[in-house]
């Protein structure tokens, strides 16, 4: 593969932080294999960038804390936040794994974990055999309520006390269509 006309810079050539490669002396395109339908332009790749690395940053350092402060991961933290705000406090696996962005098997194996810790249960589905509920446990429940303030107050300081208030609507409305099919 080539990258702006020249040799994949993986095999050697060196590049900048943002994929650009040295010397390419093409911004619209740098980074991106040749024929790329759309390259983007500076503007669009700054927007990408600060995207990325405010998610993975955020992320990241959400992930850090929970694991910290309470034993357990954002992944899983979200997964016990999801069958709270469910009807019963229950959901279908494959419901749960799209809600999750999991893979089915990787949510199997985090589902387990927290099943092992007492936080859900699972039972079968009695109209589809092949169909398996999680369901948020009272355990699960208590832990969310000991556990919440510390993940709030890491939300609060990664993302919403550095953005001025009167720009949340804002935020809300620029990320909303992103999460979106």
């Amino acid at each position: 593969m080539t990258v702006c006309g020249k040799e994949d810079p993986v095999q050697g050539m060196s590049q900048t932080q943002c994929g650009q490669v040295r010397g390419c002396g093409q911004p619209s395109g740098c980074g991106q294999p040749d024929g790329a339908r759309r390259p983007l332009d500076p503007q669009e790749m700054a927007a990408w960038r600060a995207f990325l690395l405010a998610s993975t940053s955020v992320t990241a350092a959400l992930n850090r804390e929970l694991e910290e402060g309470a034993g357990i991961s954002l992944h899983e933290y979200e997964i016990l936040v999801r069958l709270l705000e469910a009807e019963g406090n229950s959901l279908r696996m494959s419901v749960l794994a799209q809600g999750t962005a999991q893979s089915r098997s990787r949510l199997t194996h985090t589902v387990s974990r927290l099943e092992k810790a007492g936080h859900v249960s699972r039972s079968s589905c009695p109209s589809d055999r092949r169909g398996v509920f999680c369901h948020l446990t009272e355990t699960g429940q208590q832990f969310l309520a000991r556990t919440a303030a510390l993940h709030l107050d890491g939300v609060r300081r990664h993302v919403i006390d550095r953005v001025p208030p009167d720009q949340l609507a804002l935020l809300t409305s620029l990320l909303t269509p992103l999460a979106e099919d």
